[in-house]
């Protein structure tokens, strides 16, 4: 196994599952991305157009400065476009995958227009798959490879190289990547689908705080809506009441009970 099939494992293929072996340049590997009993590790945002760039740049910047995840791998990849490649420490359940990138695309990617954007793993069979970059490209007379995010912009016209890529050094671009840990995704899951605007926690073991400098109008907005009366001071208690209110949405319950999660596991530790 070479360093780029070393990393490959490492980040996107699932426990048990080896990266894909790259035997020559015309070969086009790929990655089964859902495990038999339904579990995925990586998830990957295409955007098919190349002069979505900024909305893409958007999206690599917001989910480290935002919502304090590690950096996402960036490859350009034909007719793909560039793609976005997050790795998850531990498997989650497909839908909650796909949740995750539906979330980040209504927050980072609102004017792609849908047809644009694909997610993998996603609905069709296809879909379960995730090309190998670096790769020969059937539709373009080039490569897919990984970039420096800081370089997007150069392949706005072409997203693919002329050249192949050294594996060496598509390796290296991996090498500094990081899994996100799955109280980190849990915790940027519920921030994605609730009405509720929080800040992300400043470490894996603290606990989401609501951000009453920027939010506190929409907060009080949002209690004026559940029956749990007002002039809370303590998130969790905030959250404990969304979660039992009767008459609050399933969705806004799931998030409270998502974001209360990593607490009561912290708990359950001691």
């Amino acid at each position: 196994m070479n360093k780029l099939e070393s990393e490959l494992q490492r980040l996107y293929c699932l426990p048990g599952q080896e990266a894909p072996s790259f035997i020559s340049d015309i070969d086009n590997p790929s990655i089964n991305l859902i495990s038999a009993t339904g579990l995925v590790r990586c998830c990957v945002v295409s955007a098919e157009k190349g002069g979505d760039w900024e909305s893409v740049a958007a999206l690599y910047q917001g989910v480290q400065e935002d919502l304090d995840l590690p950096a996402p791998a960036i490859s350009v990849s034909g007719k793909e476009g560039y793609q976005v490649w997050f790795s998850l420490a531990e498997p989650v359940i497909w839908q909650k995958a796909r949740d995750f990138m539906l979330g980040l695309c209504r927050k980072y990617l609102p004017e792609t227009k849908t047809a644009q954007l694909k997610f993998r793993p996603g609905d069709e069979g296809e879909l379960r798959f995730v090309s190998v970059v670096p790769a020969r490209l059937k539709t373009a007379d080039g490569w897919s490879a990984y970039i420096d995010p800081s370089m997007g912009s150069m392949f706005v016209e072409e997203t693919w190289l002329e050249m192949a890529p050294s594996l060496d050094k598509q390796a290296g671009m991996l090498a500094g990547l990081e899994s996100i840990k799955l109280c980190d995704f849990q915790r940027v899951l519920a921030v994605l689908s609730s009405p509720i605007e929080m800040k992300p926690s400043l470490s894996e073991h603290s606990p989401p705080i609501l951000n009453n400098d920027s939010c506190s109008m929409q907060l009080h907005s949002t209690v004026s809506l559940l029956n749990i009366g007002s002039g809370f001071n303590d998130p969790k208690q905030f959250l404990l009441a969304v979660m039992n209110d009767a008459s609050a949405t399933a969705d806004q319950r799931i998030a409270a009970a998502i974001a209360l999660l990593p607490i009561f596991e912290k708990a359950s530790e001691q």
